[in-house]
């Protein structure tokens, strides 16, 4: 009985959570009554309430006393056909870009950047370690890495909410061409856990990201741990045969 119980939750869980990120409940939508949603379903109050909770929990709904239980926006979409930066990705989805400064330094790089950025031993890059924000809320944990010698100065320049791709086109009249995006899931670690307020261990979205110029020189390399229930990544891939 117990088995068939969470099977019958975990179903009501997945279809409400589908009708949110797919769209077809849009944020600010009331969701029906407990009443309908029991009907729907063909379930007890009990598992109604148990999958109500878990959305809740999850960010994805919220309650409020008296009128009922609306849908939060929860995912931002980030489409891999297009280089874009965070600040575009959010002033285009309507929300209001921001950034914490964590940290900026100039050093010598590690084996792996240094490879990534095609520097020899003796060069240096920025590193700028940010808190990316969607309508003050944090959404993403990012560090970029960019040479010094392409970008002299970029240390004094980067501000709270400064675009960094503004920088690079309008500062330095870089034109960049293409990057090259890998995805992968990870776990939360505690010191990124407690910049974001979310739990050790929570689920993340890591893009790595190498971004070429248009004479094919690497411009920067960034590191970037997405807030797993607020982020999709989506691509559209056209069949070739």
């Amino acid at each position: 009985m117990e088995n068939k119980n969470n099977f019958l939750y975990l179903k009501v869980y997945n279809k409400i959570k589908d009708n949110i990120i797919s769209g077809l409940w849009e944020d600010g939508c009331q969701l029906p009554t407990e009443y309908d949603l029991m009907k729907k379903f063909n379930v007890s109050r009990h598992t109604i309430r148990k999958s109500l909770q878990k959305l809740s929990e999850e960010g994805y709904i919220y309650r409020q006393a008296g009128r009922g239980t609306f849908v939060r926006h929860v995912k931002s979409r980030y489409k891999l056909t297009a280089l874009e930066s965070f600040t575009e990705q959010m002033i285009n989805r309507g929300f209001k870009p921001s950034n914490d400064i964590v940290d900026i330094s100039l050093e010598f790089p590690d084996s792996k950047i240094a490879k990534y950025l095609e520097l020899e031993g003796n060069e240096k890059v920025y590193k700028i370690v940010r808190i990316r924000k969607a309508d003050n809320e944090p959404m993403a944990y990012e560090i970029t890495y960019v040479p010094k010698n392409i970008c002299p100065g970029l240390g004094i320049k980067v501000e709270k909410d400064t675009s960094l791709y503004k920088l690079y086109e309008e500062e330095y009249g870089l034109n960049m061409d293409y990057g090259n995006i890998y995805l992968e899931a990870e776990k939360c670690n505690a010191e990124i856990a407690k910049k974001l307020n979310i739990e050790k261990n929570s689920a993340m979205l890591k893009m790595s990201c190498i971004v070429y110029l248009d004479n094919k020189k690497p411009l920067y390399f960034v590191e970037c741990f997405y807030i797993g229930n607020k982020y999709i990544f989506f691509a559209s891939m056209p069949r070739k045969l």
